[in-house]
């Protein structure tokens, strides 16, 4: 049975003040039309010149007035629906629960056998899509690492794996490019069946920004075709302190948020009302290595910033967490780095959040980060839905009817309620099984894993839509080649 347990903020984390939040929303829009963003683009550049931006085609540069942004964006809905493949995955975007997914897409795989470190493959993405049917902590799907046996149609047999493995939904971050977009819709459309994309979509997409400053055109391109088809469409920036963006983290989220903003408008214009999500990640550089740093104190600040930054636009926003620079799991540094950036994005409010799974930052799959992450995602979950002080949480009656000097080890309320409380498997193994009982806990942690990769069932895709996504992956590779 596939159970997803959303998590719920009673807490209001925020970094920014009214008076920050304008500064950094006046110089986002400063920037947009003064200094402006490339969109390598033909269709882009048309887009927005048709609709009266200042475009300069030979530098391919879109300078976006205030007006003309904040009309755009005033179209994106605050909230919207994405769908799974079975009853009960739906999630409403923007209404209040913060739902995590893995993370993604990275290039290496630790064998789930030999413990080799190897190149990342298709069988990989099926096999973690199992186990993140299963994880309740896990809403929706980024397939994980590359299908990198199937050549520039990874993306595609990503989608495959992927829904052939899990009920929930599916976010893809690399069907990049017009042609593979396209084939991503109908395969989104198989698993949608009669629905219309619009009402019911199987599929959403996040596309990176190039920082600083700059659209991907593969990735632009992918999501006009995207936005067309009603499929919801995100955009992630990824500056970094000292390289592609100034070395503080103001100006870091200013560039951030003017190429995430300028993609946004673009897909309003194509279709007003289409789904749109923000995203913002900062690292920063190490002055003496030059080395890529996700795990800085700036980084945790930025995250909550960027869902306060989201929320101002009007639109849902998308934390990423977890993901570090380790290699290796159960380390008392991940532990630590990943609390600051789970909690601190789920307290601030994100509506959407992905990173569960993966190390390296975000380049290696090693098989029982998973289940780490799925359990330090659990504590957060129970952190942040705080504490019941109504009538039945405070139990002043059951206090009452027990009494000086009593116990409540037999009464119905403790029956009731002591069961309630989750308990930490990896730290507080149950009595069984007794081989695991002084185990090491990254053993247990793998066990966990293992256990879950041989008896879960997802629900099968139906026979005639696999049949359909076979032809439709036959007819890519005829078209676009391997």
């Amino acid at each position: 049975m596939t159970r997803i347990e959303p998590l719920q903020a009673n807490f209001d984390l925020k970094v920014l003040n009214k008076k920050q939040l304008k500064q950094v929303r006046e110089a986002t829009l400063y920037v947009l039309e003064n200094v402006g963003v490339r969109f390598p683009s033909d269709r882009a550049l048309d887009i927005f010149q048709e609709h009266g931006a200042m475009v300069d085609k030979d530098s391919q540069i879109v300078r976006l007035p205030a007006e003309f942004v904040l009309t755009a964006m005033g179209k994106a809905p605050r909230s919207f629906t994405l769908f799974g493949r079975a009853p009960d995955t739906e999630l409403l975007v923007g209404g209040g629960h913060s739902y995590f997914a893995t993370d993604g897409c990275g290039v290496e795989t630790i064998d789930f056998e030999t413990g080799d470190r190897r190149l990342s493959c298709k069988d990989d993405v099926a096999k973690m899509a199992l186990v993140a049917d299963y994880l309740s902590s896990i809403a929706f799907f980024w397939p994980m690492v590359s299908a990198q046996d199937y050549g520039r149609l990874a993306p595609l047999h990503e989608l495959d794996a992927a829904y052939n493995n899990l009920v929930k939904h599916v976010q893809t971050e690399t069907v990049m490019g017009e042609d593979l977009a396209r084939y991503a819709v109908e395969i989104a459309q198989v698993i949608a069946g009669d629905d219309d994309l619009r009402e019911k979509p199987a599929l959403s997409s996040l596309i990176c920004t190039i920082a600083p400053l700059c659209q991907d055109k593969e990735g632009i391109e992918a999501a006009m075709v995207f936005a067309e088809a009603g499929i919801p469409v995100g955009f992630m920036g990824m500056p970094t302190m000292g390289s592609t963006a100034p070395a503080v983290p103001g100006g870091a989220l200013t560039i951030g948020n003017a190429e995430a903003v300028s993609a946004m408008v673009l897909m309003q214009l194509i279709a007003p009302g289409t789904p749109v999500f923000q995203s913002l990640l900062v690292s920063g550089m190490d002055p003496q290595s030059a080395e890529y740093l996700v795990t800085l104190p700036e980084k945790y600040l930025c995250n909550v910033a960027a869902v306060q930054m989201a929320h101002d636009w009007g639109v849902p926003a998308l934390g990423g967490t977890f993901g570090l620079n380790h290699a290796e799991p159960a380390t008392w540094q991940l532990g630590r780095d990943s609390v600051y950036t789970a909690l601190m994005c789920a307290l601030a409010g994100t509506d959407i959040t992905i990173g569960l799974g993966m190390l390296d930052a975000s380049t290696l799959l090693v098989p029982e980060q998973i289940i780490f992450d799925d359990e330090i995602y659990h504590n957060h979950r129970i952190l942040a839905r705080g504490l019941d002080t109504e009538m039945e949480g405070i139990a002043v009656d059951i206090i009452e009817n027990v009494g000086p000097g009593g116990h409540f080890l037999s009464h119905k309320h403790t029956r009731s309620h002591l069961r309630d409380i989750w308990i930490p498997e990896l730290t507080h193994p149950r009595m069984e099984p007794e081989d695991n009982q002084n185990g090491d806990i990254r053993k247990r942690a793998r066990d966990k894993f293992n256990q879950i990769l041989a008896e879960h069932e997802p629900t099968p895709l139906e026979e005639a839509a696999r049949h359909e996504i076979d032809t439709i992956l036959r007819n890519a590779e005829a078209d676009l080649g391997r």
